[in-house]
């Protein structure tokens, strides 16, 4: 017992770093693509942007679907808008992205690569000359071009250390003035002193497209996309990539508003609404008369939190495993991102997450693997951002039935994982 104490004290020490290490990260941020089927801008600037052709929601790297976007490599790319307020740095920058090529496709115009197998990520411009930089990927290696009064001052990685389609990569490239560091997967593969001087344009960034001297497209998919106005560490890139490799990237839900009647309803039962009446009493000139108006507001109920109280026992009925082991299934973030949200709104409760298995097999191992499950939604709530204090964990094993365990029916519903609202 006390190894395992060691052990969860240790687990809890690290994700408190993490959560404090991923607020220093978006302190730096200039924009932020999640790139749930759309191309928003979920950093602090919301200039969001266009996509044009062939781009549609796809699913990312856990498996979510419409969490991800997909260029066709034809004429699919996005379009993000000019800002004077928000230009894109020329120096101490960097920038993230996960990308998964379908194929590589053949664009002639990049001698300096030795390869006509190109796939471009980011370049800013819409035309083959005065741009700002340019990223992109080839079977050969990376190549970060900048522009210095019209001219091209390309940097390319020719250790052979490249995407190789059909999988998810990280990528991340880091740009303090003087030195481009390149990483693939949180590991540094090139190094690369700059002599370039690069000059700020005008131009808006395009993502998924270059211009070569004609269009050039990338094939396949991208998701979580970040450019910093800093100089992001070695460490640093480790860590975001240990994080975005473990656990998916979820901005903010958008609060759409109440709709208000102006004129008086009749309440009525609305499936997933609340309808709230509200009466008011207007005194004119003439005191002897009074008018009473009625506005009845209808209000969407908020499905993206828990509605909570104290004592409260809430099972996680979507928060599903890996058989026998305490693996999330895809499915299982939208509501681990739902009881985020919960704890978010009300930044006062605390919790007690608690695994349960049915009664078969062996019960030591039933009580382990149910601490683990519990220990793994901790770890996950305090990877975005929540107190690890606030979370205590549990593992019952068989000892909390919530139904008997004579069919497998009944014993599904016995495999779960709950929280119970402790203090409000």
């Amino acid at each position: 017992m006390k190894i395992r104490s060691i052990l969860v004290t240790g687990i809890i020490s690290i994700m408190i770093t993490n959560a404090s290490f991923a607020q220093k990260i978006a302190a730096g941020w200039v924009y932020t693509y999640s790139f749930d089927g759309n191309a928003y801008d979920v950093g602090p600037n919301r200039l969001h942007g266009q996509m044009i052709g062939g781009v549609e929601a796809a699913s990312d790297r856990f498996g979510r679907e419409n969490k991800a976007l997909h260029f066709n490599g034809s004429d699919g790319f996005i379009r993000i808008p000019f800002s004077a307020n928000q230009n894109l740095p020329v120096s101490n920058f960097a920038f993230t992205v996960w990308v998964y090529v379908d194929k590589y496709n053949d664009s002639p115009y990049w001698e300096n690569l030795k390869t006509s197998n190109y796939s471009p990520i980011f370049c800013k411009t819409e035309t083959a000359t005065n741009f700002q930089y340019r990223f992109g990927a080839s079977d050969k290696g990376f190549y970060f071009d900048g522009g210095e009064e019209g001219n091209s001052k390309g940097i390319y990685t020719s250790n052979g250390v490249t995407l190789m389609p059909g999988k998810w990569n990280m990528i991340a490239v880091s740009f303090n003035g003087y030195v481009a560091k390149y990483f693939l997967n949180g590991r540094l593969i090139a190094c690369e002193n700059v002599a370039a001087h690069f000059v700020s344009n005008n131009q808006p960034l395009i993502v998924g497209c270059d211009f070569p001297g004609q269009a050039s497209y990338f094939a396949g998919k991208m998701d979580d996309f970040s450019i910093w106005d800093k100089f992001i560490s070695e460490e640093e890139v480790k860590q975001i990539y240990a994080v975005q490799s473990k656990y998916p990237f979820n901005p903010p839900p958008i609060t759409v508003p109440a709709v208000v009647q102006d004129e008086p309803v009749k309440p009525a039962v609305i499936e997933n609404t609340t309808v709230v009446s509200t009466t008011t009493i207007l005194q004119p000139a003439d005191t002897s008369k009074q008018i009473k108006t009625t506005k009845t507001e209808i209000k969407p109920k908020d499905e993206s939190v828990f509605d909570v109280k104290k004592g409260d026992k809430i099972v996680l009925k979507h928060v599903l495993f890996v058989q026998s082991k305490d693996d999330f299934l895809p499915e299982s973030y939208a509501e681990l991102d739902r009881l985020v949200a919960t704890m978010n709104q009300h930044p006062q409760i605390t919790i007690e997450v608690s695994g349960h298995t049915d009664n078969q097999g062996n019960r030591d191992l039933n009580l382990k693997l149910s601490e683990e499950r519990a220990i793994k939604v901790k770890d996950y709530l305090v990877s975005r951002g929540i107190e690890a204090k606030r979370i205590n964990v549990k593992g019952y094993g068989p000892d909390k039935p919530i139904s008997a365990n004579d069919t497998e029916e009944h014993r599904r519903l016995n495999r779960r994982v709950e929280f119970e609202i402790i203090q409000m």
